[in-house]
């Protein structure tokens, strides 16, 4: 129980309620799509989990922001939130976490190469799905439906709609590698101890799972699974925007040594 002790339980408690803050007090981005929004949470879920592990990453990121969904009249999303962003914060801690043990590493290995490679598939099978639609959206049933579901003007401003959506999965396929590339190249010159690339690559898986997550809650909830593929990119950009908030803090919490107090 020595881990569990009173200082890292009101760290928890903080964190919990910093990603809460965050999520549901500093103003949102709407996604109509989905009903959704794009916040800046997603940022302390990643400090909490760097710093302080991943049992932290797993309460504070479940429990604040379900609690957010609550507070700001999303109770439908919050049981899915609660499922999705406590596993996303337990899988940044694990995967930022020094390990000495091969088959855990073998493990964390498998989580990051199967979160990846699932996320390449199904942003390619959203822009075949996306594709479809387009090549057929003067003759199709799933035209009027998203026209009169999404409040559009005609088939034009849906082919507009849709060409968006599929350029901005292309940019994330492309952008997000470069993205780790370039961090990674910032982290061999910075000192490894603050920041690590076990905890750059465990914020990109996180996120890449926090964006299938709600991809397949937004297909249950809403009944339709191609719905949720238009609030994708969005769901991309909080996660990436997450990452980029979250760096210079957790650099800065462990230059004050918080995690070794």
């Amino acid at each position: 129980m020595k881990r569990f002790n009173v200082k890292r339980l009101t760290y928890g408690g903080l964190m919990t309620a910093l990603v809460f803050a965050a999520t549901a007090m500093i103003p949102q981005i709407p996604i109509p799509f989905t009903e959704g929004f794009i916040h800046i949470g997603d940022s302390m879920i990643f400090v909490a989990s760097v710093v302080l592990g991943w049992e932290y990453g797993l309460v504070a990121g479940g429990i604040g922001s379900a609690m957010a969904d609550l507070y700001l009249g999303y109770a439908h999303w919050a049981i899915p939130t609660l499922i999705i962003k406590g596993i996303m914060g337990a899988i940044v801690g694990f995967m930022a976490q020094g390990i000495k043990d091969n088959k855990l590493k073998a493990f964390r290995n498998i989580i990051g190469y199967a979160i990846g490679i699932g996320w390449i598939g199904l942003a390619i099978y959203f822009r075949s799905i996306l594709s479809n639609i387009s090549n057929n959206i003067q003759n199709s049933e799933l035209t009027s439906f998203f026209i009169e579901k999404f409040e559009l003007d005609g088939a034009k401003q849906l082919q507009a709609l849709i060409e968006s959506v599929q350029l901005s999965l292309m940019i994330a396929i492309i952008a997000i590698p470069i993205l780790i590339l370039i961090l990674s190249i910032v982290l061999r010159k910075s000192d490894k101890e603050l920041f690590s690339m076990n905890s750059l690559m465990g914020m990109t898986i996180a996120g890449l799972w926090m964006v299938v997550g709600y991809y397949i809650a937004g297909g249950i909830l809403k009944g339709n699974m191609i719905i949720p593929i238009f609030s994708v990119p969005a769901n991309v950009i909080q996660f990436v925007g997450g990452v980029v908030i979250a760096f210079p803090i957790i650099i800065a919490l462990k230059k004050a040594n918080l995690s070794k107090h």
